[in-house]
């Protein structure tokens, strides 16, 4: 698993929406199953996306891989499937983050150590490994998207980021950047909304000449929509985007309330493109090939 819709002029929306929906199922599964995997010390540490999928997939579907530039931060893991990594490259990611971490000289395991955030990359999609200090990615991101418009590219950048990057200067100092020299660019923030927090963006100065928007993170098609208009926007030189979406943060296991993947099968639904038999058999098909993913990381050890 891995490959998404090719889009065209002539893809039906409801394709489209059945492959987000593909892809946030596919989403949840390597999620629940890396959680587990950690909680036994398998792999390395994992930070949840539980809630995230459909802000992660249906953003993600929008990007023209190959041709534009992705920055995620540690917990995209909706955008880096979307964007073509497999259930496999993930859980060696988290294999990779637990052995560097916890492993001694002489090679034995160290519990005791602090084990790291996945720093995502898959260079040969133009996914850029962020670094570790919050907000730098969208630093980078004006910076590559100030490059393509130098060489007349038509790539946009996308950068993602958490709502606690927003009290960072390298967050104030990128968009601004961005927004002065109107750069083909849109950053999205994953606002945690589980607790009623307020807009992370309220009470920011938003610098002239940046489009922004709040947007339900846990509608599919609103974020699909927003982000498609900003991409378009961008591609046509009008500027950077911020989006702000709003999700509802949890933990697996944990009941998770506006859950995406249930509103998106409702907007499927409502377009008669959904069916019990298909939903049961992409579950299980997308659970055996999770299963098997897992199972070849863990047997194949060291990578």
């Amino acid at each position: 698993m891995g490959i998404r819709l090719e889009k065209s002029a002539t893809t039906s929306p409801r394709l489209v929406l059945q492959d987000i929906y593909t892809h946030m199922l596919l989403t949840r599964l390597v999620d629940e199953y890396a959680w587990e995997a950690y909680q036994k010390g398998l792999l390395g540490f994992v930070v949840s996306c539980r809630g995230h999928e459909a802000a992660q997939v249906a953003s993600a579907a929008c990007i023209e891989v190959g041709q534009d530039f992705t920055l995620p931060y540690y917990r995209d893991l909706g955008v880096v499937l979307m964007i073509g990594m497999t259930p496999y490259e993930v859980f060696r990611t988290y294999l990779q983050a637990r052995q560097a971490a916890n492993t001694s000289d002489d090679g034995t395991i160290l519990h005791s150590m602090r084990q790291p955030v996945s720093h995502w990359g898959y260079h040969k999609h133009n996914l850029v490994t962020g670094p570790a200090p919050v907000a730098t990615q969208i630093m980078h991101a004006a910076g590559i998207a100030f490059a393509c418009k130098l060489r007349k590219s038509p790539a946009v950048t996308i950068a993602y980021c958490g709502d606690g990057a927003t009290a960072e200067p390298d967050f104030s100092e990128g968009i601004r950047f961005a927004a002065q020299h109107q750069l083909p660019a849109l950053f999205l923030c994953e606002q945690d909304c589980s607790d009623s927090q307020s807009s992370a963006l309220r009470n920011l100065s938003l610098p002239p000449g940046l489009h922004s928007a709040c947007v339900d993170g846990t509608d599919a098609l609103a974020v699909h929509e927003a982000t498609q208009r900003a991409i378009q926007r961008a591609r046509a030189g009008q500027g950077p985007t911020l989006l702000e979406l709003c999700v509802t943060r949890s933990t697996p296991g944990a009941v998770l309330e506006n859950d995406p993947l249930l509103r998106c099968e409702q907007a499927l639904k409502k377009q008669d493109a959904w069916d019990e038999a298909w939903a049961r058999e992409l579950e299980d098909r997308l659970r055996r090939e999770v299963e098997q993913a897992l199972n070849d990381v863990l047997q194949n050890g060291r990578v």
